[in-house]
């Protein structure tokens, strides 16, 4: 066992819902200290506060509890039922979506999406690990799926050394691809070598918002199409043109099959980075441009680099958006806020004599629920700009 105590005033913080104890936060740690087991935490007054993963990177305790309930297979049932309550109005409508979203569905680490009847799972820290046995017995409870297949085999500076798990934890192997469908439109996923558990679904509404900028006469770009569900949106939506950019040969490959399954004919397939397609386009200006890039900045210190990157990926496009043409810059990184990509919109069209007029705003899909009392949790910015 071991016992965490905090300093003066840190436990406010804990007892208003923020997950997260820092080791700058706390005045002393006794007994095991071992990564990724239970620990009880205690004010600076000795008042007891919860219970938590405990750990020795720089998140020192993961709150799991703020009372002395057992951490057992009945925890982690009653968190995944509550999950799957809250997104039964989603569910009715979709077939696959985000079923847990860590800290926000009051488990860290523990991420889960499904396919069909398929959950992907990823343990993301050393607590969750050690309870993957209680976790895959809720998840077969609640859902009763036809497999639960794990992809813990994400990059991880962490000093925890969690171990890159990948494959079959419960019921049958699952096909190599599956077809999901969303907005009318059908997506080939690989959920065993796909990207994070095989598919974005945080960005489902914004997918769906730029159909309302697309005419018949419209040229568009989707930049970092990953498996193209930008692209698609505007394709169905009638655009005369749609280029698709990625450097990722597996997501191109993937996005061409999707186009295939949805009989489109309209979007064009480049392989390689955006700078590189901008250096070589000559085609005609754009009317809507997507620019949804990889998470770009992870730390506070990053954001003065992150906003002059934002900034150079806006820049390309200035001399060939038309007049009225939509932007929509996208951030999936915490650190980099709606502030963020406003400004490195503004300077990237500095002196050019154009005038930008914000159209919109979209975020994260419910599914992947924002808690206010946890920041972190809010992640996924999309800004829809108009340029005069």
């Amino acid at each position: 066992m071991t016992v965490v105590t905090l300093k003066r005033g840190k436990e406010r913080k804990v007892l208003n819902g923020y997950p997260w104890i820092f080791s700058d936060e706390t005045f002393s740690v006794v007994g095991d200290k071992k990564n990724g087991e239970i620990c009880t935490v205690f004010s600076d007054s000795m008042k007891f506060l919860g219970k938590g993963f405990f750990s020795s990177s720089n998140i020192a305790v993961r709150m799991l509890v703020l009372n002395d309930d057992e951490i057992d297979y009945e925890f982690f049932y009653s968190r995944v039922l509550k999950a799957f309550e809250l997104r039964k109005a989603i569910m009715n409508n979709l077939d696959s979506c985000r079923i847990f979203h860590g800290e926000a569905d009051g488990v860290p680490g523990l991420i889960a999406d499904k396919y069909n009847d398929y959950i992907v799972i990823q343990l993301r820290n050393v607590g969750v690990e050690n309870k993957k046995a209680q976790i895959i017995e809720a998840f077969a409870k609640v859902y009763a799926p036809v497999g639960i297949y794990e992809r813990s085999d994400f990059e991880t500076g962490s000093a925890e050394n969690i171990k890159r798990n990948k494959g079959v934890v419960f019921g049958k192997e699952p096909e190599h691809t599956l077809i999901v469908h969303e907005h009318g439109l059908k997506y080939n996923v690989d959920i065993i070598n796909g990207q994070k558990t095989g598919f974005f679904f945080d960005q489902k509404d914004s997918r769906f918002f730029v159909r309302q900028f697309v005419d018949t006469s419209s040229v568009c770009l989707d930049a970092y199409t990953f498996t193209g569900g930008f692209a698609m949106n505007m394709a169905v939506s009638g655009a005369k043109k749609v280029y698709a950019v990625d450097k990722d040969e597996q997501s191109l490959e993937m996005a061409k099959k999707n186009v295939d399954i949805n009989n489109l004919g309209n979007i064009e397939f480049f392989s390689g980075t955006y700078e590189k397609f901008m250096q070589e386009y000559s085609g005609e200006d754009f009317d809507v441009v997507i620019l949804d890039p990889p998470s770009l900045i992870k730390k506070k210190e990053e954001r003065r680099k992150g906003l002059d990157i934002f900034k150079g990926i806006v820049k390309l496009i200035v001399p060939k958006i038309k007049t009225n043409g939509i932007v929509c810059l996208c951030s999936c990184a915490y650190q980099a806020d709606t502030d963020m990509l406003i400004e490195a919109s503004r300077m990237a069209f500095e002196g050019t004599g154009r005038s930008i007029q914000m159209v919109g705003f979209t975020f994260q899909s419910k599914d992947h629920p924002y808690i206010i009392q946890i920041p972190e949790s809010f992640y996924l910015k999309c800004v829809w700009l108009k340029i005069k």
